[in-house]
């Protein structure tokens, strides 16, 4: 399917603020920095006591306490002081995916992260959610590490009301753990559920086609889209005012009402996939009703799950026990129960604790060696295969690679990098990098036969974002800005 993109045109003010602003795209540390739990507890809406600070990394949001429901859910969520919505790298984002239980049905609601002291720039759309709905929500961040807690300030170890909607941050019962920039409530209630009705024929996967060279699609559990620190962050997207820092839901009355609000979003793997890649190569991906914007498909963290749960063939890439969300916090070591902790908030089967495999096709072990292996055989022909559809795209992070083929070349390098792979007996994808770290030109070898970016000219950073749909269509947005480069070279991915 092919989407008309508009160009987002950002305001003076705005467009100074994103140079400035703190980048966050880059290879991530190899181990996530303890995360000092005392924040300062703001109410609801209260304005903030504390100044807002654009070089902070690490961020509290502040949730309901009936956070699993819909007037929890159509709540605003608070980003606490020093951080702000309009700092990019501190950027916040949360998503809902909604089951019936009694016609299978899944929905998507994006509930709102608005600064402290702020109000929403539109009011927030009240979800209708269907008896007895089952809730998940997830969270994705723009920075280093995003804590959720309640009006008190308890986080989700401590919190009586997050702990009751099953709100996970890190290693449960773990004080200071943390996974860096995801979170979830509901998860592994929600997945059950979903999964139970798949099994009862009453949701009904949709399958997953073929791209235009007549290959599978890919899924977020394919090596032609993982990397170091696979399914994670969320394809939600905000309007945000960058002159008073006021955020509303991205909707289609929303754009029309402020015409000058600019689109911010999450730099997530799932919107890699859904929103850049699967319209490129002739995919389509799995979208459910959006609660938010009536009459418009979204695409969802959970709805990707639940499909490559359901349909992605070996090699299969679940999340690897070296991910660097997955290491102790404070150690920065491999931990079974971190990584089964995060799989399950992900609808994936735990690690069946074998470190040492050498083989793996299902990824059930979570070894290194055949993650690695994998994303070696898989990754380098698919970028090779599009190579020159991804040239002439923009890239979704200038300081990763110059074109979205030399930026999925060079993040596929630092994941490999990054998960401490053994090296390749022979590494097909070579890239040369500016004085910045960027790629911007990469050749790929295969079989004796070698591709490459010759020109090593710079596509535009993606700021064009699609119109909002109106009908039944997937939503494009290249507009990433800082999240690649912060998991690499700092926090995540």
């Amino acid at each position: 399917m092919q989407l008309s993109l508009i160009v987002t045109l950002l305001s003076t003010a705005a467009l100074a603020h994103a140079e400035n602003a703190p980048r966050a795209w880059g290879l991530k540390a190899t181990k996530t920095e303890p995360v000092s739990l005392t924040a300062a507890a703001t109410a609801v809406g209260a304005a903030p006591t504390v100044a807002l600070n654009a070089t902070v990394v690490n961020c509290f949001v502040t949730l309901p306490t009936n956070i699993l429901s819909a007037e929890g859910l159509a709540t605003p969520f608070i980003l606490q002081p020093p951080c702000s919505q309009s700092v990019a790298g501190q950027q916040s984002f949360a998503e809902a995916t909604i089951l019936d239980p009694a016609t299978g049905a899944l929905s998507v609601y994006h509930p709102l992260i608005m600064d402290a002291g702020t109000t929403p720039l539109a009011p927030n759309v009240v979800p209708q959610l269907p008896a007895n709905a089952m809730i998940g929500l997830w969270f994705g961040f723009n920075g280093g590490v995003l804590q959720l807690q309640d009006a008190n300030g308890l986080t989700t170890n401590t919190s009586p009301s997050l702990k009751g909607a099953d709100c996970v941050n890190g290693l449960p019962g773990v004080v200071g753990d943390v996974f860096g920039q995801v979170s979830w409530c509901g998860a592994q209630a929600f997945f059950k559920a979903a999964n139970t009705a798949i099994a009862a024929g009453l949701t009904v996967i949709p399958p997953l086609g073929t791209d235009t060279l007549g290959n599978p699609c890919p899924t977020s559990r394919s090596f032609e889209i993982t990397d170091a620190c696979p399914s994670d962050n969320v394809p939600t997207q905000y309007l945000l005012n960058p002159v008073t820092r006021q955020t509303s839901q991205d909707t289609v009355a929303n754009r029309a009402a402020n015409a000058n609000a600019t689109v911010i979003n999450n730099a997530s793997d799932e919107a890699l996939l859904a929103n850049i890649i699967d319209p490129l190569i002739g995919c389509t991906p799995f979208q459910a009703p959006s609660l938010d914007n009536p009459g418009v498909m979204s695409s969802a963290l959970a709805l990707s799950e639940i499909q490559a749960n359901q349909l992605q063939a070996a090699p299969i890439g679940l999340v690897p026990l070296n991910d660097p969300d997955c290491l102790l916090t404070g150690a920065g070591t491999v931990s079974a129960d971190k990584t089964n902790a995060y799989r399950l908030g992900v609808n994936q089967p735990i690690t069946s604790g074998n470190a040492a495999a050498t083989v793996d096709p299902t990824g059930v072990t979570g070894a290194l060696v055949p993650y690695c292996n994998n994303m070696v055989l898989v990754g380098p022909p698919f970028f090779a295969g599009f190579q020159n559809v991804f040239i002439n795209q923009g890239t979704p992070a200038a300081n990763v690679g110059n074109n979205l083929f030399t930026f999925l070349c060079e993040r596929y390098l630092m994941s490999l990098t990054q998960l401490v792979c053994p090296p390749a007996a022979f590494q097909p994808v070579v890239c040369q990098v500016d004085g910045n770290g960027a790629a911007t030109s990469c050749v790929i070898t295969l079989n004796g036969t070698t591709t490459t970016n010759t020109t090593g000219t710079a596509m535009p950073t993606g700021t064009a974002v699609a119109p909002v749909a109106t009908t039944s269509t997937a939503t494009t947005n290249t507009g990433f800005h800082h999240g690649w480069r912060h998991r690499h070279r700092k926090n995540k991915y």
